[in-house]
């Protein structure tokens, strides 16, 4: 098991001391990798004063859910966050807040393109480094993700579920199939890593969001006009994002437009990702 409590405040790195403060998240990896991803550092340098949990997860599908979800039974995080494969498991821990970052749901498909032996990417607790994948384990793979969506219909489930799907992911396409279940799937401009800047510009609005739902807290509303944020040849300002950035710390901020083109529709999903369940993101053409 690899748990740390949470980081010291550091004066050199955007930091959210607030956000979180005294929970728990609990963060589960994608394929191939393990609790020591870069991603489990960044959550707790992002959040110093909540605390962020992480086990290396199986290789063996099986094996993966039945640990992750005696895992959270017993930490009883305020939050699971998964990545990837780990989108994939997290969307089956119900009764929890929960999101997904580009989530795996044919895995058996994905892992089809990475047959034979594997390097794990990063350290896992048993040593262990390398591993095959065979046509047994894709197998297993495409059988467990046939389990995923099962509570779906549940209206709480569907309420503490939201997934981030990058626009430009050449790994993982599963947008279309997680909005057939789930009402709120929001679109970022990146790929299949969850990044700093992706962390920073569309994760944390989400877990601002599930902060405040699980505090009663609502913040003051602010409407931004969305031709203030474009210069004269429609591109978006230098000073948008950073301005952006420090009203959504302390406002519920919504982006107007006149026509809900489609792809206006795209830019007011993107900046409204602190009230996820009021907004709605186009399917992708």
């Amino acid at each position: 098991m690899f748990v740390r409590q949470a980081t010291m405040e550091n004066q050199f790195v955007k930091q959210y001391p607030e956000l979180m403060r005294g929970k728990k998240i609990m963060y589960v990896h994608g394929f191939g990798s393990s609790a020591q991803s870069g991603t489990v550092q960044m959550l707790r340098t992002l959040m110093p004063n909540a605390t962020v949990v992480a086990r290396d997860i199986p290789l063996h599908p099986e094996e993966g859910l039945q640990m992750l979800k005696a895992m959270a039974a017993e930490e009883q995080p305020d939050l699971i966050i998964g990545t990837s494969m780990g989108g994939m498991y997290t969307e089956m821990l119900t009764g929890f807040d929960r999101i997904l970052v580009n989530p795996a749901f044919e895995m058996g498909d994905t892992m089809s393109k990475f047959t034979g032996k594997q390097v794990f990417q990063n350290p896992r607790e048993d040593g262990v480094q390398e591993f095959i994948v065979t046509k047994g384990l894709i197998k297993e793979y495409q059988e467990m993700t046939t389990h995923n969506f099962e509570h779906a219909a549940d209206p709480d489930e569907r309420t503490r579920v939201i997934a981030l799907f990058g626009d430009n992911d050449p790994v993982v396409h599963t947008y279309d199939l997680f909005h057939e279940h789930y009402p709120t799937a929001i679109g970022f401009h990146g790929e299949h890593r969850l990044t700093d800047k992706v962390a920073m510009h569309y994760l944390i609005p989400v877990i601002r969001y599930i902060d405040d739902r699980q505090e009663g807290r609502e913040r003051p509303v602010v409407y931004v006009d969305i031709e203030t944020l474009r210069d004269s040849y429609g591109n978006a300002t230098a000073s948008m994002h950073k301005a952006y950035e420090m009203l959504i710390e302390h406002y519920n901020v919504y982006i107007m437009t006149v026509a809900l083109r489609s792809a206006h529709r795209r830019a007011a999903s993107h900046n409204r990702a602190d009230e996820p369940r009021r907004q709605g993101v186009p399917r992708r053409r």
